[in-house]
């Protein structure tokens, strides 16, 4: 009994591409992983920065503060804590 080569030749370039799509799989998923593992983006804000923004919200807190003492100085509504303002006072005299 006489076998045929039915593929000849070709069982060697069919290997050989079999290996050539195996290596392009494995370089995608490296290529896949590397991707995966490269670290976000990120923003580092200073000290500086950080206290400036406060101070901004701060100053426009207290620019709001200050609007609702005088429109309440206006209507005859303000009531100041005369105690707490002789306390303040005399510690800035202190401090000063």
């Amino acid at each position: 009994m006489k076998i045929i080569d039915v593929l000849g030749s070709n069982i060697e370039a069919l290997t050989n591409q079999n290996k050539i799509q195996k290596n392009k799989i494995q370089q995608n998923n490296k290529i896949d992983s590397d991707k995966r593992s490269v670290s976000q983006d990120s923003i580092d804000i200073s000290q500086v920065a950080k206290v400036l923004a406060n101070i901004s919200n701060i100053e426009t807190n207290h620019q709001k503060r200050l609007e609702a003492v005088q429109k309440a100085y206006e209507n005859g509504t303000y009531k100041p804590n005369l105690t707490e303002l002789a306390k303040n006072i005399l510690e800035e005299l202190k401090n000063g």
